[in-house]
């Protein structure tokens, strides 16, 4: 049975329904991605337009099928918002989807599923009573909704232990989705994630070095961590960064510097 574009099943699980949306999804997240070079190319307000045009694709009809939400319907949902998450950053293929929704701060499409829901629900039961919920009562609604969410968000950042990108922007992950400044660019990109041009990311993943050591110093592990606090060839931008945010390198710091916090 197919009604409204969505396709219950007998039990209610919509099996079919997400295998049928996640090739669509993919298709568009691939189509919009191939418009959202590395460098250069839209700057970050329409990237992040052409990823509210998949997540809307994705989210429709939320409140209905948000209790079906299986492993392997999340699965589904993930695989297209990590290919359009990670054009937003202008970051690496190989970024994981974790790290890449975290840094384009897009919470998981099953937790906006959630938030959907909240909202749906409340106006069912305010219209179920003979009443007509306000902007504002659906506005407060929605707010705390979104609260939650990044509590959940948070909760699942924290199980398992996450990466470097997780260890540093899960503290400030409130203040990091709802900022209103700072733009991530294809470097940027590469110190936050440590997918890059990297020794210990072209030895270990891209495979197109053979160890992992510093070309300019020779220090045995080349990485984002080495190449901000620790590699001499890069002392001069150093000391100019310090300037700006401080003597903390850590990216933690990088991400919400004291003199932005609020």
């Amino acid at each position: 049975m197919r009604y409204l574009g969505l396709t219950p099943d007998g039990r209610w699980s919509f099996g079919p329904y997400f295998d049928q949306l996640a090739p669509r999804l993919q298709n568009a997240a691939a189509a919009l991605g191939r418009l959202l070079h590395k460098v250069g190319g839209p700057d970050s307000p329409c990237r992040r337009l052409y990823a509210g045009i998949v997540r809307s694709m994705a989210l429709y009809g939320a409140p209905l099928w948000v209790d079906a939400l299986s492993a392997h319907n999340k699965a589904l949902l993930r695989r297209p918002q990590r290919v359009i998450a990670v054009r937003v950053i202008r970051g690496y293929r190989t970024v994981s989807w974790t790290a890449a929704s975290l840094l384009a701060g897009d919470p998981p499409w099953e937790l906006q599923a959630e938030v959907l829901a909240k909202v749906y629900q409340f106006r069912s039961w305010q219209r179920a009573n003979g009443e007509r919920p306000s902007v504002d009562q659906v506005g407060r609604i929605r707010a705390l909704a979104q609260r939650a969410l990044i509590q959940w968000w948070t909760e699942d950042l924290g199980s398992p232990a996450g990466s470097v990108t997780v260890d540093a922007i899960r503290p400030h992950l409130r203040r990091w989705v709802n900022r209103r400044h700072g733009v991530l660019t294809f470097r940027l990109s590469q110190v936050l994630t440590g997918h890059g041009c990297f020794g210990k990311y072209l030895h270990q993943i891209a495979r197109r070095e053979a160890t992992p050591a510093c070309h300019e110093c020779g220090a045995p592990i080349d990485s984002a961590r080495h190449i901000l606090e620790e590699c001499t060839a890069w002392e001069p931008q150093r000391r100019a960064l310090v300037a700006v945010i401080g003597g903390d390198l850590s990216l933690s710091h990088h991400i919400m510097p004291p003199r932005i916090r609020p």
